[in-house]
């Protein structure tokens, strides 16, 4: 399951009219690289919950075929991460459940994360790792998960990856909003394991926020090895086939251009992502900025956010 109903407040503006789960990393949408993560991992089906603009979402998935079946269930109002686990119960069948948060871009080895959790009889298995942004979860010697919202100089950081067996949905209330991390306090407390698989040096980032979306497509060019399939790393530009560049067109660093832009004549761009439809004007120049789709861009920009 894909978590993915989230209003994605923290990528706005350029979420106002796209899904969080189908912004673009280079060119692709973020929902196309988590499903060719989970498929090439060996799953057999995909179901993702959605909510703002849901019905475009459901609209994407439906007009492509990723090699599985990806169903998207569009609720009718937040459900929240334990709400919307319980909201597709009819999806699960006797195995693990294999969950991941719509925002990340990730090379952890599911595998050896389902092997592990199979192994220890958990009810439920989180992906930690060392990420002080985000370290809150408190862990034992023994793998149990202590607590959650600890220190962060004693904790690690939830990946947003997580197993589940299928008796975890005795502890989420139906039809109704709730928390996982809310139901896993419940299980631990009544003494049920919930155990931490701790990873590192594996590649895994959160694209939620417009820093760290900026951040990981600036990453990439210093990078000598594609952390995930299909990554681009190094310092080419990348051009859709779609897009028109005038005369005189520099792209420097770290630049990605989508599909049907249009650069006139002179246009400078540099460390900087362009959505789809983008029309940047002769002359103008964009500088470390995130240009959403359909914008238009008729002065020259840096450390700008443009979404329509």
């Amino acid at each position: 399951m894909i978590l993915a109903a989230g209003l994605g407040t923290r990528l706005r503006p350029l979420t106002l009219n796209r899904p969080k789960v189908l912004v673009p990393v280079q060119n692709r949408p973020l929902l196309h690289w988590l499903v060719e993560y989970l498929r090439t991992a060996g799953a057999e089906a995909i179901v993702v919950n959605a909510y703002h603009l849901g019905r475009m979402l459901k609209d994407h998935v439906e007009r492509r075929d990723f090699g599985i079946p990806v169903e998207v269930r569009v609720e009718d109002g937040l459900m929240g991460t334990g709400g919307g686990i319980r909201n597709v119960v009819d999806f699960w069948d006797e195995r693990p459940l294999v969950v991941i948060n719509g925002d990340i871009l990730s090379a952890i080895d599911l595998q050896e994360l389902l092997r592990e959790h199979i192994g220890s009889g958990a009810d439920a298995t989180l992906v930690l790792t060392d990420e002080p942004r985000f370290n809150e979860v408190q862990v034992a010697e023994d793998g149990r998960i202590l607590s959650f919202g600890g220190e962060a100089g004693s904790s690690l950081a939830f990946t947003g990856i997580q197993v589940i067996i299928p008796q975890v949905l005795d502890g989420i209330p139906a039809d109704t909003p709730s928390s996982i991390i809310d139901c896993y306090r419940r299980l631990m407390a009544s003494g049920r394991k919930v155990t931490a698989h701790v990873v590192k040096e594996q590649f895994w980032r959160e694209l939620g926020s417009l820093d760290a979306y900026l951040q990981v497509h600036k990453e990439l060019v210093h990078m000598e090895k594609e952390p995930v399939p299909g990554l681009q790393v190094g310092g080419k530009p990348m051009v859709h086939g779609s897009a028109r560049l005038g005369a005189r067109v520099r792209l420097s660093g770290m630049v990605c251009v989508g599909e049907g832009c249009r650069l006139g004549d002179g246009v400078m761009v540099q460390d900087s992502v362009l959505w789809d439809q983008v029309r940047v004007k002769d002359g103008c120049s964009v500088r470390d900025s995130i240009i959403g789709d359909d914008v238009v861009v008729g002065a020259s920009v840096k450390d700008a956010v443009l979404g329509v």
